[in-house]
């Protein structure tokens, strides 16, 4: 009988992990290697100019060296496999790499998980912990791109697995392999270090729990911090050896987060409530889950502070104490959460099972509405990777209806279209950026007027500044001004053609423009395109958007 209990529960693990696998690994090149991720971009050029073992140095330190290094390797076997050298020079084709690699780690994480919420708790909330991330809408998404939140989701699961185990069995085996993990994970990425809580907690509760042999215990300190920087040394170099550079990029990335250095593309958190604004977003990341999520989250810490119990606190640390620290940031981007998706599966399906075991029809009916539910909309954002790009639709429909040597404007901190198509190119037309993010004054209103009437058309490739600075009044008059008249068709021009390609779901279209704009503006943008109809003067244009 148990015989056949594990089959079942290895078929169900296997089952998930197919249909999660598939989400992820589906389409991946959804942009048919035109990287409009700025991320893979700059992740894209630091693995370009690594040669192995001439050039080492990645120059680029937002991310750590293992990012770096393991997609040039799998970049240097990919192409002498295929005799292509494009795979280690075209940043598209370098991108599509890192998007297997990500999707490779997500899946694994689905197991990982099951793991962690079996050992935790029971095989149910286990299997079902990993069937809520194989459809948890974010990972799906991270998958797709060559980041790396997916790799970060999976070190911070295993590190949790990994530390129950040290908090059973303290032994200087398991020490070593969690120090490995953990120095690998902050060489992919430098804020992994703050995952360092979950094997100290471990570490702390384990000596607690045995102070009979609490100098044995604690000389496995030693080791473990020795091979976890070491560790980290070896798979990010020049983190050391490029020092200064490395202070200068974490200043840069700190100045960023915390609002101390204003960035064009951190406006849009002007005004946005720490912590609030995450639990509103989680909403299009999770899905309804959330909610058994949170009441999760809150019946676990009451159950570990209640009954003092040390698995609870060593699961719950990372989760707690990330979100307190990264929820106050005033730069509030979707993918800082990725990271807690595994922990918030697990707690929705501890709660629903915790439901279950009180009320047992009422529990079955939520587990299954809450299955559901997380299916379809994890169905209806794939749809998104089942159509062509937007951004490529709205050049192919530029390339047929706009005639060579038309004047287009475009946007500054936005990709611009069209894009290359074959033998197409933009350079058949006059194209230009509007300056958009420069400061608000008089001069500004005149620029807008020259550049207006002397163009033929206006292309807004995403929501990415309207979407922000429409809201920005007190700092952008002219600007919020611009857009409203622009959208009205007071300036002339007036709406020829509007690409989006929203979650869809049988014919049900969700509409996410309320998202935090990472989490469209890359994969799924809303393309506009205003033709100059009416030609209205500098003179007329200067007068209608004067405030």
């Amino acid at each position: 009988m148990k015989l056949l209990n594990i089959r079942i529960e290895s078929a169900l693990l296997f089952l998930i992990t197919l249909i999660g696998g598939f989400l992820r690994f589906y389409n991946l090149n959804w942009d048919n290697f035109h990287y409009f991720h700025p991320d893979e971009r700059n992740i894209a050029m630091a693995v370009s100019k690594i040669r192995f073992f001439s050039h080492l140095n990645p120059e680029f330190f937002a991310y750590g060296g293992l990012t770096v290094y393991l997609y040039r390797t799998l970049a240097e076997i990919t192409a002498a496999v295929t005799h292509n050298t494009t795979w280690l020079s075209d940043w598209g084709h370098i991108s599509l790499i890192g998007r297997f690699a990500s999707a490779f780690f997500s899946t694994l994480t689905i197991p990982a998980i099951f793991f962690l919420g079996k050992k935790l708790f029971t095989t149910g909330v286990g299997l079902l912990s990993a069937l809520f991330f194989a459809l948890t809408v974010s990972s799906i998404q991270s998958a797709h791109f060559s980041t790396t939140e997916s790799i970060l989701a999976l070190s911070a699961t295993l590190l949790s697995l990994l530390s129950l185990h040290l908090f059973h069995k303290p032994n200087l085996g398991g020490y070593l392999l969690t120090a490995a993990l953990l120095g690998a994970s902050a060489a992919a990425k430098t804020t992994a270090i703050i995952f360092a809580v979950i094997p100290i907690t471990s570490h702390i509760m384990a000596s607690l729990k045995d102070r009979k042999n609490l100098l044995q215990t604690n000389l496995n300190l030693l080791p473990f911090l020795t091979l976890a920087l070491v560790t980290f040394t070896l798979l990010s170099p020049y983190t050391f050896l490029s020092w200064n550079k490395f202070l200068e990029s974490m200043a840069y990335e700190s100045g960023v987060v915390s609002g101390t250095l204003p960035v064009p593309y951190t406006l849009q958190f002007t005004g946005t409530l720490p912590y609030i604004f995450q639990i509103q977003n989680l909403i299009f990341q999770m899905g309804l889950i959330l909610i058994p999520a949170i009441l999760g989250v809150g019946l676990l810490i009451y159950t570990a502070i209640r009954r003092r119990d040390p698995r609870l606190m060593i699961f719950l640390i990372l989760p707690v104490l990330y979100f307190a620290y990264v929820g106050s940031w005033h730069t509030k981007f979707i993918r800082y959460i990725v990271p807690l998706l595994p922990f918030f599966a697990i707690a929705a399906a501890y709660f629903l099972f915790w439901v279950k075991k009180r009320i047992p029809r009422l529990g079955s009916s939520l587990i299954i509405f809450f299955t559901l539910i997380t299916a379809l909309w994890a169905l209806a954002f794939a749809s998104i990777y089942i159509r062509q790009q937007t951004r490529i639709t709205a050049s192919e429909w530029i390339y047929q209806n706009i005639p060579p040597g038309a004047k287009i404007l475009g946007e500054h901190w936005d990709d611009g279209i069209p894009i290359p198509l074959g033998t197409l190119t933009p350079a058949r037309y006059k194209g230009e950026a509007l300056t958009i993010y420069e400061p608000d004054n008089q001069a500004k209103v005149q620029y807008f007027a020259e550049k207006l009437s002397g163009a033929d058309y206006l292309i807004i490739s995403s929501r990415r500044l309207y979407g922000t600075l429409i809201n920005l009044p007190g700092k952008y008059p002219v600007t919020s001004r611009y857009y409203k008249l622009l959208f009205d068709e007071q300036l002339g021009y007036q709406k020829v053609a509007e690409f989006s390609s929203y979650p869809n779901i049988l014919g049900f279209e969700i509409n996410d423009d309320g998202s935090e704009e990472t989490f469209q503006v890359y994969d799924h943008p809303k393309v506009i395109i205003f033709q100059n109809i009416d030609k209205l003067t500098f003179e007329s244009l200067a007068m209608i958007l004067s405030p």
